[in-house]
């Protein structure tokens, strides 16, 4: 059995969005599935080539999760079209197309490589968390991007539950943002009767 996401009626948008803008800020409730379904749907988006997506995510069981969810749904194994880095330990091949790390992995990435060859998308999740490392990631990407990435720009897309994306829109160029609803379900209250 299939379970729709409520972020995969927002996904078209999102597509849509990346192939004119090189930033965009998702805003979903926590269940969502923003953290597993929007990298695999940019998987196949014209403008990322044969380029990586990087999705950073703030804690390393989450990353592993993450990862492991959604290699699973692609029926593989962790580091083939899916894996992970974070500090001492990794699941990755050449094959690899998705790569799920923590914060500090890509501060040291941007220091190796300021311009982040080879990667199409850095995807910062759980953004409302706020750390010195993603603050400090988002710098030095959008950094990197206007000095080294001229020719094949870096695309950033920042996701969170309860952003306040007016702020971060700003500091992204008027990034898009679009906005998943979340299910609500009625809530009845039943009250038993005391059983003396």
């Amino acid at each position: 059995m299939s379970i729709t996401l409520p972020i995969e009626h927002v996904l078209p948008e999102l597509r849509q969005t990346l192939d004119t803008r090189h930033e965009a800020i998702v805003v979903a409730e926590p269940g969502a599935g923003k953290t597993t379904r929007i990298p695999l749907a940019l998987l196949g988006a014209p403008w990322l080539g044969d380029q990586k997506i990087l999705l950073l995510e703030p804690r390393r069981l989450a990353a592993k999760l993450a990862a492991q969810r959604m290699a699973e749904s692609l029926g593989e194994a962790l580091g083939e079209t899916v894996g992970y880095r974070m500090r001492l330990e990794q699941r990755e091949s050449a094959r690899t197309r998705i790569l799920v790390i923590t914060e500090g992995v890509l501060s040291r990435m941007l220091l190796s490589d300021p311009s982040l060859d080879g990667i199409g998308i850095v995807i910062f999740d759980e953004f409302h968390e706020r750390s010195v490392d993603a603050d400090l990631g988002l710098a030095l990407s959008l950094y990197a991007r206007s000095l080294f990435r001229d020719d094949l720009p870096l695309k950033l897309l920042v996701m969170s539950a309860t952003l306040d994306s007016d702020a971060v829109a700003d500091l992204l160029g008027q990034a898009p943002v679009i906005r998943s609803e979340g299910r609500q379900y009625p809530v009845q209250r039943h009250f038993g009767q005391r059983i003396e």
